[in-house]
């Protein structure tokens, strides 16, 4: 099966459009998205290199199981790449006419793209259907054998000096130094993509999928982390409605906050996982109403009235 076509533009090297064949459930879009950035990677040194042999209809490179078809388009001024199974090399031989002879019907898109990658989206579907009626379905995953892909990948990569080598791994040992001394997870997210990426340019499988695996639970955590904010937040505006519907023609220190400041608390530690300073400002509020006795009638009221006006969208805490 074709597992993934990029479009390069032949005299700049950029990536100008990329589809993918190989469908993946929740748990794997982010190492499938990590395979794809490293064969993105590797795809593009090979079509900007000087020594690609333009004369010729056709260049493969041997991954493992897999194959990677270098097109060259001249009248688009485009190189289209296919990776895919091995096994099926014949089949995409025979598809590859019918997919320059697609893709030249686009030849002004492409002669005049300015930059706009969401310009070839409109090749998504013919060009999905095109693959479809000519390709064989899915037999197998991308992700198989993650360790063993990487490094057929990484062979064809050219070696690093001593010195480049060092200085990576000095400066992917301080990040990993960083991730583990900093509960911030967006931060460590960040992080855990640059020790991806430098774990890329080292060659180091075991050290790439273990913070692949890092990066897809901390996407995770975030998830629930806001899932559970605006738990709290909408709990808490409920509490704070039903505290002052029952005070009544009572004085506003006589109400019942505990729930409130329950949620309140709550909140504040969930934003803690994913915001610098906010979530301190909420802590200090939840303080405030358990310790409602020490402020004016006035004061009590206007937090009252601040917490009720909470905005409810949680993206807007996380600035």
């Amino acid at each position: 099966m074709i597992y993934t076509i990029f479009l390069y533009q032949t005299h700049t090297g950029l990536l100008i459009y990329d589809r993918s064949f190989q469908g993946t459930d929740a748990k794997n879009t982010e190492m499938f998205s990590s395979f794809i950035s490293a064969m993105k990677a590797f795809v593009s040194e090979m079509v900007f290199d000087d020594s690609l042999d333009r004369s010729k209809e056709l260049t493969n490179i041997e991954l493992s199981d897999y194959t990677v078809i270098i097109t060259s388009i001249p009248k688009i001024k485009v190189d289209a790449v296919i990776v895919a199974d091995k096994e099926d090399t014949r089949t995409i031989n025979k598809l590859i006419p019918k997919l320059v002879k697609f893709l030249n019907k686009y030849e002004q898109l492409f002669l005049s793209w300015d930059g706009d990658r969401e310009e070839f989206d409109i090749l998504d579907h013919p060009l999905t259907e095109l693959v479809l009626a000519n390709v064989k379905g899915v037999r197998k995953s991308l992700l198989e054998r993650p360790d063993q892909m990487l490094r057929s990948i990484w062979i064809h990569r050219k070696q690093l000096s001593k010195e480049i080598i060092d200085n990576l791994i000095q400066e992917r040992d301080l990040l990993i130094y960083k991730i583990e001394n900093t509960i911030i997870l967006p931060r460590k997210a960040a992080m855990s993509k640059s020790v991806i990426n430098l774990s890329e340019k080292l060659k180091d499988e075991n050290c790439y999928l273990k913070y692949q695996n890092e990066l897809n639970r901390l996407n995770n955590e975030i998830k629930d982390a806001k899932f559970k904010l605006n738990y709290y937040l909408e709990k808490l505006k409920v509490s704070l409605n039903e505290a002052v519907e029952n005070l009544g023609n009572n004085p506003i220190h006589s109400g019942d906050f505990k729930n409130s400041y329950l949620s309140l608390y709550s909140f504040s530690t969930k934003l803690k996982l994913i915001s610098e300073s906010g979530w301190k400002i909420y802590r200090n509020m939840a303080n405030q109403l358990i310790d409602k006795d020490t402020l004016t009638e006035h004061e009590l009221s206007e937090l009252i009235q601040n917490l009720l006006k909470m905005s409810s969208n949680v993206e807007d805490y996380l600035s």
